[in-house]
Formats: structure tokens, sequence, C-alpha cells
């Protein structure tokens, strides 16, 4: 499939925009906006697809029109603006997602490089639809079809990596799929070294916004231009999670709180080895966790397994899935959060949610979490995988009262300051401008140029 021989680069003819204003000067005008998403609410794995929709939303009340290519599933809002063109099953999300079903030949190609039908399906969308531009928000195991339908479109495509997807599937496979046997590697390596690259160059999109700068460089390091990609960060409206003072706990009993996907990678065992850790320490007040989330049947077994081996059923409790009204209460009535990811943690919105309720927190250096949180100044940060650091910073805060009130008040003043909504979709609806802009006149825009970023 070549790549469209009318496609604007930045010596080539400029795509005739839609705009309903002008973009010289000061941007103004609507945009039409086709964005591309593997999941979209009610079918829900995590917090990505939410903010998709979230996003969604606020562009829409700014004035854009917004249009979801998403995969197939009955619950789909059928307003006219929600498109099924991606050949996911969503009715069977968690098996395809979390690892329910056994990964044959088949579906690595259809779920990791190439689907057919997605392809058609979006080509075809956006022959109908005619966007400005298109945004690959996360299109895991949607395969690298609908990037390589939107290149060949006449329109600016955008990708949103908020973790390693666009990596793992134009890039390095091998670091996605595991091999069991040397004919699974050799079949592996084959795919990285004499398809991906094809793939890539079918599929590569042309401009980044990366959930945070530790995905910016990944990506950078990857070969894909810098200058075309840009950190613009996540926002959470700080409105709903409200700012609430967590008075010391003392000698009373500690509520802990987990929340997020339930998989190893999100470390809700490390949180559970921690427990078993306290309860070995009489000196210290006792301590519950509240593990909130949904996940694969068989590891939300293994959790359920540890927690009894360890003789914590009466300590640690499996909550299920909870709503975004319920876990700010939540937020509000634990006194330490837990964020104890392993896997590279891009930049977490869940994360900024718990730190705006002033609730004190401890997480791990994984990823781009850093950026959000300054060890001892408005939260704890403790190396990955490591159940004793982990409870010698919860210890910390149990014998440092200031250092409690310090960090969560601090943590909200953060947020409220730097990742707020609002702000971000500002940061991502400038950039969008800035991109139409450039591809209507036949340049493509450098983000790092402050001079671009003005609005």
């Amino acid at each position: 499939m070549p790549t469209n021989p009318n496609r604007a680069e930045a010596t080539g003819a400029p795509a005739p925009g839609k705009l309903t204003g002008k973009l010289t000067g000061k941007l103004t005008g609507k945009l039409t906006i086709a964005l591309m998403v593997n999941l979209y609410p009610p079918y829900i794995v995590g917090g990505n697809e939410i903010l998709a929709r979230d996003v969604t939303t606020a562009l829409r009340e700014r004035g854009h029109v917004v249009h979801i290519l998403t995969g197939q599933g009955p619950e789909l809002p059928q307003d006219g603006f929600t498109h099924s063109v991606l050949d996911l099953d969503l009715e069977h999300k968690t098996d395809i997602f979390l690892g329910g079903l056994p990964l044959t030949l088949g579906r690595l190609v259809r779920w990791h490089l190439y689907a057919h039908r997605s392809y058609r399906g979006v080509r075809q969308a956006l022959q109908r639809l005619q966007p400005d531009l298109v945004i690959a928000w996360n299109l895991y195991m949607a395969s690298a079809a609908p990037l390589m339908a939107a290149r060949r479109s006449p329109y600016p495509l955008v990708a949103h990596p908020a973790d390693k997807w666009l990596l793992y599937m134009l890039d390095d496979i091998t670091q996605l799929v595991p091999a069991s046997t040397w004919r699974h590697a050799a079949v592996l390596q084959s795919i990285k070294y004499g398809v991906q690259p094809l793939v890539k160059r079918l599929a590569r999109p042309d401009y980044l916004l990366a959930v945070s700068e530790f995905i910016r460089r990944l990506h950078s390091e990857g070969g894909y231009a810098a200058a075309q990609s840009k950190a613009t960060y996540l926002g959470i409206p700080t409105a709903k999670f409200s700012y609430q003072v967590h008075p010391f706990p003392g000698q009373r009993p500690w509520r802990l709180i987990f929340v997020g996907q339930l998989w190893a990678g999100k470390g809700p065992q490390v949180a559970v080895e921690a427990v078993h850790l306290l309860n070995q320490r009489p000196d210290l007040p006792p301590v519950t966790l509240d593990i909130y989330g949904s996940g694969a049947a068989h590891f939300q077994a293994y959790l359920q397994q540890l927690i009894t081996e360890r003789g914590l059923t009466e300590q640690v409790q499996l909550r299920g899935f909870i709503t975004h009204e319920q876990l700010v209460q939540e937020f509000h009535s634990h006194d330490l959060y837990l964020f104890c990811s392993l896997w590279d943690e891009p930049f977490s919105g869940g994360l900024l949610e718990a730190l705006a309720t002033g609730l004190p927190t401890i997480a791990t250096t994984a990823g781009g979490t850093p950026e959000a949180i300054t060890d001892a100044v408005n939260g704890l940060l403790v190396p990955p995988d490591d159940p004793t650091a982990l409870v010698e910073a919860i210890v910390r805060l149990m014998q440092e009262p200031e250092l409690y009130t310090r960090i969560g008040e601090q943590a909200a003043q953060d947020v409220a300051s730097k990742w707020s909504f609002d702000h971000y979709i500002d940061r991502l609806e400038a950039a969008y401008f800035q991109i139409v802009r450039g591809h209507q006149s036949g340049t493509r825009i450098n983000l790092t140029n402050e001079a671009d970023n003005a609005t």
C-alpha cells in the first residue's frame, strides 16, 4: 500500500482546509477531528479510554467536531459521531486487552501488525468525514492498519503515545510478545527486522503529542523526529477531585488505598507484600489496604491467593471497579495512596487525581512519575518492585507527622497550578491548530519552537 502522493509534506502542496475560521495571526476557528482509539466508553479497561471521552467532550464544548473511530460494541453511543470501524470486539475487551485469550499467530498479525477490516473501515470513514486532522489516541491491539489508512489520507496524522504502544507496534514487537520457544523467538525476530521496518514506513505518524517528557524522549531515541514531538502532559478536573485536609492518623489504624488495573505491571502484589511486612511490626499502628480496580480473572485469583497465603484476609480487600464519584470519596476517607507501578508508567491521571485531593502518596520511580512527584516535596518516591522500600516509606510517614501533612498539601497545590484539565485542553488545542495551520501552508511545524507555540 503506497503512501498517498498528494499527502502534504515539508515541501508539498497544502491540503485543502475546511475550517470555519482563519488560521492566521491568533489561532481561531473550529476543527473537525477524527480520533482513532481502540476502546471507548462504556467499554473501559483503564484510564486511557476514559480520558479519550473527557478530551472529546471538552473539545466539543469548545465548538470542535470530534468523530470517534473505535472498535465494535452494541453499547457504544449511537450519536452519529461514534463509528465502529476497528476490527476489535469490545464485548470481549478483558480477554483481548488483559491476556484472557492465547496469542495465536493469526491474532498476533491481526492485533499487532495488520487487520484489513480496520484498514478498510478507517479509509472509508476518513473519506466520508474529511477531517482537518486525524488523532491516533491509542491503538494497542488494533494493529498498524488504522495508521496506514490515515497515512494514505490527505490529513495530518497525530499520535498521542501515552505509553509504548506505538514503539511496540512499529519498532520492536519482541518487547511486547514473549517468546516461549526458540522457534517463537525466531518468528518474532523475523517480524522485527523483516516486517516492522515496512510497517513503520507505511504507518509512521507525522507528529507525536506525548503524555510526558519520558515518553517523548523514548520515541526520539527510537528515531521519531524530536522537532515534531512535544510533551503535553495530562490534566484532571480539579473541581471534582477537591482538596481535603487529611489529619495525621497517629496510632489509629491507617487506611491505605491502591487504585488501578489489576495486572502485575501496576504492582498491587507489591502493596500486598508491604502490608504483610507491616503486619509483622508490633511497634507500628495497624494498617488496612483497599484495592480498587478490575483485571483478568487469573490475575485476580492470583492476588486473592496471595492475600490468603499471607494471612491478610481481614486487612486487605479487593473492592472491584469504582466510579470517579466514588473514588473521590475513597481518596478523602483514606490515609495513604500507594502507586506501585513496576512498568514504565508514562504519566498517570489517576496519580494526579489522588494528589489533587491532598491524599499523601507514595509512588515508584518508574517511567514519567518523577515528572509529577518530587521526593519528600509533594510525595515520596521508592524503587519499583521493592516491598521493603515501600514499607520504609510508609513507616517514615507514620513517624513524621510534619512530612505527612506537608506533602499532601503541596501535592494539591501543584496539581491545581500545573495539571488542571482546562490547561491540558488548552495545550492540545494549541498544538492541533499549529499542526493544521502548517499542513495547510505545506510546512511541517516544529513543535519545539516557542514561536510556533504562541497562541
